[in-house]
């Protein structure tokens, strides 16, 4: 299985509540150019989930559209900040049997997670719009390896 970690890209800092931050139109380009950038790289996923936070569903729905991805985004409450990575693996059994699995979420947990598994030092390097991809052979703790890691500058020199 692979999955791919993408980190939502620029939102607001002005909303009622932090969950409700929406993307700026920057972070719209973002969203696209990290999709776009990608898609190049040959993502195809099976799923895409999405923190349940709007910054991360509206990235999720931008990228799905430059992944020309045919599914619904579904959300995962365990991608949002304050869940561990186990509880992140627990929630994806499931679908184990799924080649490619997009993730979008936020920092820090995006690079603990990563970090996690693949039983590594901590992963850094996570700006907006950034990308990881992970291949696991199964869903344990250390026992992935990091194939690449992309900032949306990359992405954008993809795209």
């Amino acid at each position: 299985m692979k999955l791919i970690f993408l980190r939502h890209t620029t939102a607001t800092n002005i909303a009622p509540r932090d969950a409700v931050r929406a993307l700026t139109s920057d972070g719209e380009w973002e969203a696209q150019i990290a999709g776009a950038g990608l898609a190049v790289l040959g993502i195809r996923p099976a799923m895409i989930f999405s923190s349940p936070l709007v910054r991360a569903r509206q990235t999720a729905e931008i990228a799905a559209v430059k992944l020309s991805f045919p599914g619904a985004i579904s959300e995962l409450t365990e991608l949002a900040n304050d869940y561990t990575t186990a509880e992140l693996l627990h929630s994806l059994q499931p679908y184990r049997d799924a080649s490619e699995i997009l993730l979008v979420g936020h920092m820090p947990s995006i690079a603990e997670h990563v970090t996690q598994l693949i039983g590594a030092a901590f992963v850094e390097g996570f700006g907006k719009g950034s990308a990881a991809l992970v291949e696991l052979p199964e869903l344990r703790l250390g026992a992935g390896k990091l194939v690449w890691r992309k900032s949306l500058a990359d992405l954008v020199e993809l795209a």
